[in-house]
């Protein structure tokens, strides 16, 4: 039965991955290559950064991991996540080129600066997988005279998925918090240096939750060649 959940399915779900990730690679760079100029919403989206950056490691933790899992659960809903996945990268890339704007850089500049810290190697991935979540379920309705039993192991699977993207949200919160604690207290250049070296710890994290993600998505079996029955041959001759 768990061995039934755990690999039905994977071929499925890690395409709807590696699309999702590269079409959400794609929103970024071409939004954040178009210069945007809107002052009143930079401002907002300044005000909302600072109420969160102002505080403790562990407050900073809480509101940051729970922001980003309303807007992966939203994302993991049938039919509307697909098009939430759309709005959130899209509106979260237009804030990027906006800051980017008020430090007369291009958007894309943040965008790459952004993808030399841990914390946006965990938590991009975990919309991607979000949104193939949604997009399981839907194939997983159209399945559904498949059989109940069957039914019922996929929503199981689309469950623990669900459970792995609060996991690695979760490490995401924890890696962006302590990166911006080194920002906001340390001077130049460690502000930047010690926000890097949280990469020592970030690639066995890394590799920790790529190991999980193909634990759930199902075992990647490999045919073994039988090679007794011809040493016993060899013998018999």
């Amino acid at each position: 039965m768990e061995e039934g959940i755990i690999s039905l399915d994977k071929k499925h779900i890690h395409n709807y991955f590696l699309v999702s990730l590269l079409l959400e690679f794609i929103i970024y760079i071409i939004i954040t290559s178009i210069p945007f100029k809107d002052p009143s919403l930079l401002s907002s989206f300044k005000s909302e950064q600072s109420s969160i950056t102002s505080q403790t490691i562990p407050v900073m933790f809480k509101d940051i991991f729970l922001n980003n899992f309303k807007v992966a659960s939203l994302e993991v809903i049938p039919i509307i996540g697909p098009f939430f996945f759309l709005a959130s990268s899209s509106g979260t890339a237009l804030v990027i080129s906006l800051e980017g704007g008020s430090y007369n850089v291009s958007g894309i500049a943040v965008f790459i600066s952004l993808l030399l810290f841990p914390h946006s190697w965990l938590e991009l991935p975990s919309y991607a997988v979000a949104v193939s979540i949604s997009i399981y379920l839907i194939y997983s309705l159209i399945k559904i005279r498949e059989g109940k039993e069957i039914f019922k192991k996929r929503l199981i699977k689309s469950l623990l998925l669900y459970g792995f993207v609060a996991v690695e949200l979760a490490v995401a919160a924890m890696f962006e918090s302590v990166e911006i604690y080194f920002e906001k207290t340390q001077s130049s250049p460690n502000n930047l240096l010690y926000p890097l070296l949280m990469w020592i710890p970030a690639v066995p994290a890394l590799i920790f939750l790529i190991f999980l993600f193909h634990r759930i998505n199902g075992h990647v079996k490999f045919r073994k060649k039988n090679v007794i029955p011809k040493i016993e041959e060899k013998l018999n001759q």
